[in-house]
């Protein structure tokens, strides 16, 4: 059997052209790139059997070779590496923010000093009282830390001036900081070449994507998104541009020719996302092969079976794979909170069985860079793990998809439009706040046709990259939700004024009004009275309450199953909210923290029965209750509030951003239900 990995590989357009230069607005190209973009390749490059496809979108490789070049006026790198000394007071608040927001289990708690400040710092709504706590000294030590926790063990374990660095600990100098980011430029290009000599080696084969990674089904028809979906709210706009969604397939073929010299065979759509009327543009560009997600194949043939995606299929002359799901889940998702040796020899015990039972192939598709930030160790145990049993493996052989392109494959004459979220396309359409998008996007694009300003054109194609619809609507969750929401406007507006078109006043609207609340799964109908003791003796305690899901969370990109918590109740008495935790099997949950959007902060110490108010009562044995008097809430409509559990060394946040949103209930509303 031969098993297809395929890593992809994708950042959006974080720079806005301005003034002759590229400014970026979020560091997240320069916080992967010496990292997990670095460590992938490298951990392939160890073993001389094992194949894998990277798929490398060109506006993430643009965006490295600014780093690498010196091309990049980062906002981030530029306060990282100015003198601590002459900060400003707001810069300082600003830093605090941000240089905290990358992984605390990799990032931050491998570095004793890093991971102080941290918990010096504080929650993120304590740096207001926190910051005047910090000195030159702790400031410039977090500058330090932010970048060089963004560069892989590896890198550093081969670098002697990093290995120094390293071995200092605190109490860096200015020049320390500048020795740091002199080594910058040189670690972003040799992550680029470790992949084009891996290339050339024939070590690994190299796809891509359109260059800025589209939806294209949408920019060649907006229909497709009904026809995918007929239950799709559907949007005020019409897209059929299937030149501009050619624009983005030629143009990628044409940079990895030029660029690295490399002929493109085959392309991972973006978001996986296919139609019929999309096929003749690859063909048309020498694309030989695509791939797509599993639900795709199943809704095409309208079967519930699985064992049809494993095996290659043809449509119209171009090849075409779907990705095994469950497979590639177990490594996005399933693997990220166990034991990263034994999570790889059971992968690797799935894929023989999967050998034993005849099957042909075994794609495997997914982020080459997000999962890692999950794993105890970044992924590397595991990688190297399940490398090495598959470089010894005789009943296993790892393949790239062009490997297969010339094999016999079974002929699919219709394919569904959609995308690897469901088979559809309303992760990216059908949300108010997704369609007021594509309409900004729709508006600007009929104003500035016909211009032959490069630089207009760029950033208007930068704008229909799928990651700003991704995080418009309440499905996805980021803190820099306004972020995301300025830059796609400011490539708007860019792509205007190079245009020489006048800037309408609904550029400067945002689309993402507030932070996104998390509203329940079940709403509370009907006034409660449990027991607080623990355990829940009778259905009728809890019966009438809300609930929230929460056995898998949204960490933006990616849905991870949560660590402690299965469900979250919640319902009303007159006086009392009450919250009913239902803990994960086999978890040792020892505390819990609650803020309320009114101020009122709770700490549950459950190790020891304590509480930092007197006034609440609360009980954990087989579930977590808590019983809170309403009038220590405040008197409000709503509550709004979120947590933080705690226990086995781990913490872990619901919601993951946001906060949890309920309704009180009132003996007037019950009058009305009733």
């Amino acid at each position: 059997m031969r098993v297809l990995f395929l890593w992809h590989m994708h950042q959006p357009a974080y720079f806005v052209n301005i003034n002759g230069k590229r400014v970026y607005y979020l560091p997240w190209v320069l916080q992967h790139g010496m990292r997990e973009y670095f460590e992938m390749p490298y951990m392939v490059s160890k073993y001389d059997r094992v194949k894998v496809t990277f798929n490398l979108v060109p506006v993430l490789l643009e965006q490295f070779l600014d780093y690498a070049e010196g091309r990049a006026e980062c906002k981030f790198s530029l306060l990282a590496q100015k003198p601590a000394d002459s900060l400003t007071e707001d810069e300082i608040k600003f830093i605090l923010f941000h240089f905290f927001n990358v992984s605390e289990k990799t990032r931050i708690r491998p570095y004793a000093r890093f991971y102080y400040l941290y918990r010096k710092r504080g929650e993120a709504n304590e740096i207001e009282s926190n910051f005047r706590y910090f000195n030159v000294g702790d400031v410039r030590d977090l500058q330090f830390y932010w970048m060089f926790s963004a560069i892989s063990p590896i890198l550093v374990e081969e670098n002697e001036v990093l290995r120094e660095l390293a071995d200092k600990k605190e109490k860096y100098s200015e020049e320390d900081k500048n020795v740091l980011f002199r080594e910058v430029p040189s670690l972003m290009k040799k992550t680029v070449d470790l992949y084009l000599s891996l290339c050339e080696e024939n070590r690994v084969e190299i796809s891509t994507t359109p260059y800025y990674h589209p939806i294209l089904p949408i920019l060649v028809n907006s229909a497709n998104a009904e026809i995918s979906n007929p239950y799709t709210r559907k949007p005020d706009f019409h897209f059929a541009e299937i030149d501009n969604a050619r624009s983005h397939v030629s143009k990628a073929m044409r940079y990895m020719k030029n660029r690295f010299g490399i002929s493109i065979k085959g392309m991972w759509p973006a978001e996986g996302s296919v139609s019929m009327d999309t096929i003749g543009i690859y063909k048309e560009n020498g694309v030989e092969w695509i791939a797509s997600d599993e639900q795709i194949l199943l809704k095409s043939l309208k079967t519930d079976s699985r064992d049809v995606i494993y095996k290659p299929y043809e449509i119209s002359g171009l090849r075409i794979f779907f990705r095994d799901r469950e497979l590639s889940d177990r490594i996005g998702f399933v693997y990220t909170q166990r034991d990263e040796e034994e999570s790889a020899r059971e992968f690797y015990e799935i894929l023989k069985n999967y050998s034993n039972k005849g099957l042909k192939i075994a794609p495997i598709i997914l982020d080459g860079e997000n999962p890692w930030d999950y794993y105890a160790n970044g992924g590397l145990k595991f990688l190297r793990t399940l490398y090495e049993l598959l470089n010894k493996s005789t009943a296993i052989e790892t393949s790239t998809f062009s490997d297969l392109a010339e094999e016999k494959a079974d002929i699919l004459y219709s394919l569904h439009p959609g995308s690897w979220i469901r088979g559809d396309f309303t992760t990216w359409v059908g949300h108010e706040e997704k369609n007021r998008a594509w309409k900004y996007l729709s508006s600007v694009k009929s104003m500035v046709k016909g211009t032959e300003n490069p630089i207009a054109q760029e950033e208007l194609m930068c704008a229909e990259g799928s990651d700003w619809f991704w995080w418009f609507g309440d499905d996805n969750f980021t803190i820099y939700y306004k972020e995301f929401d300025e830059i796609f406007r400011m490539h708007l507006r860019k792509a205007l004024e190079y245009a020489g078109k006048e800037v309408p006043p609904f550029v400067d609207e945002p689309i993402k009004k507030e932070m996104q609340s998390v509203k329940p799964d079940v709403e509370t109908v009907s006034f409660i009275n449990p027991k607080i003791d623990g355990v829940i003796e009778s259905f009728y305690e809890y019966l009438g309450s809300g609930a929230f899901i929460v056995d898998t969370v949204s960490i933006g990109q990616m849905k991870s199953r949560s660590f402690f918590l299965e469900r979250i109740y919640f319902g009303f008495n007159e006086q009392r909210l009450f919250l009913m935790f239902r803990p994960s099997s086999g978890r040792s949950l020892e505390h819990i923290s609650i803020d309320f959007h009114t101020g009122v902060h709770l700490e549950l110490d459950l190790k020891n029965s304590n509480c930092t108010d007197s006034r609440v009562e609360f009980a954990f044995k087989k579930v977590l209750e808590v019983s809170i008097p309403v009038e220590l809430l405040g008197e409000s409509s709503e509550y709004k509030f979120r947590l933080i559990a705690r226990g086995e060394g781990i913490e872990e946040g619901y919601p993951r951003i946001g906060y949890f949103k309920i309704k009180r209930l009132k003996q007037e509303d019950l009058d009305v239900l009733w």
